[in-house]
């Protein structure tokens, strides 16, 4: 019989080498411990080559550009993805605590507290005010967050369970709202059908290659509800990928058509009518169409910190580009602005 000559995890000389550091609470996971025995299964060139696919791996983001990069672990050996996978989730859910929390104890200075990744988003992206920024990234609408860390939803935009060396990833970690992650997104692959050199060339990355400046709205009325369709401003190839991959991923065509048939129509109509109720100000449909540009404008300014700022904004440009949009529009708010002026004139002053 052949000797086994691999070395074997020995947790006293592993405390022994690391002591007075602070890191002794580690091995205090179960699936930390049997990650590091899994580990030193493995044959010194098969770890190695681990750590190379770990290092090549953790910097995707910084790779964005490269005609040439792909993510290297999905074509480790089999027998190599079978100890590094269970090793990266424990590292994420003992670490960083998974869904429940931060779980690190024993060190005086948490800097890998989950809510510390949330706070380095929200920080980078805040609003003029200084607020933070709710903006989901994904479908551009509300994340709750009722504390200065934010509890934002953190999605693996590359899911764990395909990519694992980046469960720890901060580029790889993004709040997202609870729908976008729990609902929509959940395990898929955005690189689904996408291997090879390059393969980053296909997809938005929320905060590295946002897309809201690649793609339009436009409108489809065949039905009696109005449908928000996705397309694409510039006529690149890259960018038809990325927009088709990006609305499959959090289904933004029926989402977005949803909000503006639940709710942020009527957000435009009453913003317009309650800005004529006036009885002495004219009611034009030039008049309307004016206010409805400045509603876009301002709208558009407010588009990556406001949620719903820009699918308003966009379809209030639909409205005024389309002349029958902007006619019914006119006929139907002018309805309303009468009654609601009539109504005003009825109410008699109170006699003293």
């Amino acid at each position: 019989m052949a000797t086994d000559l691999r070395p074997s995890f020995d947790r006293a000389h592993f405390e022994n080498t690391f002591a007075g550091q602070g890191v002794e609470w580690f091995l205090d996971y179960k699936a930390i411990r049997e990650g590091l025995t899994g580990l030193y299964r493995l044959s010194r060139q098969q770890r190695r080559l681990l750590y190379d696919t770990f290092k090549a791996d953790i910097v995707f983001a910084a790779q964005l550009g490269r005609a040439d990069y792909q993510f290297s672990y999905p074509g480790l050996p089999a027998s190599v993805k079978e100890i590094a996978k269970p090793l990266f989730e424990a590292l994420y859910d003992d670490i960083l605590g998974g869904s429940t929390g931060f779980r690190m104890t024993g060190l005086r200075k948490p800097n890998l507290l989950r809510g510390h990744v949330r706070r380095g988003f929200f920080e980078a992206n805040r609003k003029r005010d200084n607020q933070f920024n709710q903006v989901c990234p994904a479908c551009l609408g509300m994340i709750e967050v009722d504390s200065e860390d934010g509890h934002a939803d953190l999605d693996h935009y590359f899911t764990k369970s395909i990519y694992p060396t980046l469960s720890v990833s901060s580029d790889n970690l993004i709040p997202l709202c609870k729908v976008c992650n729990q609902t929509m997104k959940r395990a898929k692959d955005p690189l689904e059908g996408h291997r090879g050199p390059g393969q980053l060339a296909f997809l938005f990355l929320p905060y590295h290659r946002p897309g809201i400046e690649s793609i339009t709205i436009g409108l489809d009325q065949t039905e009696p509800d109005e449908k928000i369709v996705v397309g694409v401003r510039r006529e690149k190839q890259a960018d038809r990928v990325r927009v088709a991959n990006f609305v499959s991923l959090f289904e933004l065509n029926d989402r977005w058509s949803g909000r503006i048939n639940s709710s942020l129509y009527e957000t435009i109509r009453q913003d317009v009518i309650s800005d004529f109720l006036d009885p002495n100000k004219a009611v034009t449909e030039q008049a309307v169409k004016d206010k409805l540009t400045s509603l876009f404008r301002a709208k558009m300014s407010s588009k990556s910190t406001v949620p719903d700022a820009y699918l308003l904004a966009k379809y209030v440009e639909k409205i005024i580009k389309r002349p029958e949009l902007l006619a019914a529009f006119y006929r139907e708010v002018t309805e309303v602005i009468d009654l609601e002026r009539e109504a005003m004139l009825a109410i008699e002053p109170e006699e003293e």
